[in-house]
């Protein structure tokens, strides 16, 4: 066979389909997520913007703290994993903490909650995607440590994940377009879904960078802006050189955060089993816990005598208020430590009646220091009044009291879902705190402690009466530092006792003002008073408190005019 009638062979021949075999083996393994997850991360870093930039206790908060969830029970969805019963209990704490960050001013609280939605809804991962029956506090910190700094390694897996998706759809295209004599009907429909899913990608883009450039073109022209207003009506007011980068860059943030987190979830690696440690020689426990507990027997015997009997007697210049305060924080750190160390003592050492009786005791001391701490505290609280760390403290001890008894059942009952218990107790108890608003109370006990202007000097020309003004309240500048929870009380109570002209209180009403109003945007002030707070922006204690001022200010023409020169 000559040359030229081979090339002539080789220009007839047709190349031979591409089989879809053939097709897989060039494929590269790509994300079987990656079309949810980033328009996933898109919606959610475009809704995190609006809600939370310059926003932390919004009306926007449970919204946000919704969406989150949402988001994760859609990857959960997509990837084939049923919610477990306990998930319901986390998604309706967690919502309950969002309505009350939006419904206190109080940092301390707002604080608090954020650190509780944190840990719980990572808890809620966890507890989906693994099997945790048998982990504890430890493991569950130690995972959610894992994931948060080793999600750092995927901060470029939105840029890889794309890059080899679009390489293999072309590869899929190519294959599919030599096999379209074999299955049109089949190709068409897939056409059909590209191009939805690409309108869709469209759609995702356009919004972030729609809002980018009607916040640019806002500010361009008068005339744009005042149509956007009636067409939105609510206030709108961006400075570009100050909030224009934050919200690029609280966007960025959003959606690397979101994709590398899910990215991250997606490899199943953290150890679900948890050996058993109790490997410990019990002689070793009981020796040290023995000594500890001769110790507490003492201290027992003296808080039973002393502190709540009464029958013993004080060393010199010493009084039962002072002799309360010196102690309860002391005693509440030893409460801790006595739990930390039964948990430690079950955890470590091998099983042993006689250590088992030793922590029952240690159990019960330690429920005899809850009460100590507990009365020692109200008996300060009777002559120093509330503050907020004294209600914390009460609260803890509470807490420490359950727990304390969930240890308890646990060291006759070794298979007592102990970390669960403490998750749903401290949940409940903190969100019912969190609902209470401390200040508001401290503000009315304290108030309904303290006698008016006029009743204190008279008292002061009265010797007999000079103990009874002595032993009432009288901190009012630790008043003036309460947040807005304590706004209606405090306003209240002003003309029935005298408070309406100090220092104190014209401080504490111009804050209100001050801290709701919008400086830079001057045309929306009218007079002196607060700002209505924007739809976004929107707080229940800050509204309440906004509204007591107004109502205040309206109604009283001497305190107008003073509480100018405070703001």
């Amino acid at each position: 066979m000559t040359t030229e009638s081979i090339l002539n062979e080789n220009q007839n021949q047709k190349p031979e389909p591409v089989t879809i075999q053939e097709t897989e083996k060039t494929i590269k393994k790509s994300n079987p997520l990656f079309i949810f997850m980033a328009a996933g991360s898109f919606i959610y870093a475009f809704f995190y913007t609006l809600f939370l930039y310059k926003n932390n206790s919004g009306i926007t908060y449970p919204f946000f703290v919704g969406g989150t969830c949402l988001l994760f029970f859609l990857y959960m969805k997509k990837s084939g994993i049923t919610a477990k019963k306990f998930s319901l209990f986390l998604l309706i704490s967690l919502l309950l903490l969002g309505i009350s960050t939006c419904f206190t001013d109080s940092y301390i609280l707002i604080f608090f909650n954020k650190v509780g939605i944190f840990f719980l809804f990572f808890y809620l991962m966890l507890h989906n995607l693994y099997e945790d029956k048998n982990w504890d506090l430890p493991k569950y910190l130690g995972a959610i440590i894992n994931i948060l700094f080793t999600s750092l390694a995927f901060i470029f897996r939105p840029f890889t994940d794309f890059s080899t998706y679009h390489k293999n759809r072309a590869s899929i295209k190519f294959s599919s377009e030599n096999n379209e004599h074999c299955e049109p009907l089949q190709y068409g429909s897939s056409i059909k879904k590209d191009n939805l899913k690409y309108i869709l990608f469209g759609i995702l883009i356009a919004m972030p960078l729609l809002f980018i450039i009607l916040l640019l073109l806002y500010q361009a022209d008068a005339v744009f802006s005042s149509m956007l207003d009636q067409i939105f009506y609510f206030d709108f007011y961006i400075d570009f050189e100050d909030d224009i980068y934050g919200i690029i860059f609280l966007f960025l943030f959003a959606f690397f955060a979101t994709y590398s987190i899910m990215s991250r979830i997606s490899v199943h690696n953290l150890k679900e089993e948890i050996p058993d440690k109790r490997t410990g020689e019990p002689i070793m426990g009981i020796t040290f816990t023995g000594l500890i507990s001769l110790v507490y027997l003492v201290f027992c015997y003296i808080q039973v005598v002393y502190l709540f009997g009464g029958f013993g007697t004080l060393p010199a210049h010493y009084t039962y208020s002072s002799y309360a305060r010196e102690g309860f924080f002391q005693l509440v750190f030893v409460c801790i430590i006595n739990l930390l160390l039964v948990l430690s003592c079950m955890k470590r050492f091998r099983e042993s009646k006689i250590l088992k009786g030793i922590l029952t005791f240690i159990s019960i001391c330690t429920y005899i220091m809850i009460a100590s701490s507990a009365y020692r505290m109200l008996l300060y609280i009777q002559v120093y009044y509330l503050t907020f760390l004294r209600i914390f403290v009460l609260w803890a001890l509470f807490v420490i009291f359950l727990l304390m008894s969930g240890a308890l059942i646990m060291i006759h009952k070794i298979k007592f879902p102990l970390t669960k218990y403490c998750l749903i107790t401290v949940t409940i108890l903190y969100i019912l705190f969190s609902f209470s608003h401390p200040d508001y109370w401290i503000a009315r006990y304290n108030l309904m402690n303290s006698l008016s202007q006029e009743t204190v000097t008279e008292n002061e020309n009265n010797l007999e009466e000079s103990y009874q003004t002595k032993n009432t309240f009288h901190d009012y500048y630790y008043l003036r530092h309460l947040s807005d929870d304590a706004a209606p009380v405090i306003f209240a109570k002003a003309k029935e006792l005298g408070y309406e002209k100090n220092d104190w209180f014209l401080n504490y009403a111009a804050s209100i003002v001050t801290k709701n109003t919008d400086w830079n945007h001057s045309d929306k002030i009218e007079g002196y008073l607060p700002q209505k707070p924007s739809i976004r922006k929107w707080n229940m204690s800050r509204w309440k408190a906004i509204y007591t001022y107004t109502e205040y200010y309206n109604s009283n023409k001497e305190f107008a005019h003073k509480v100018i020169n405070y703001i």
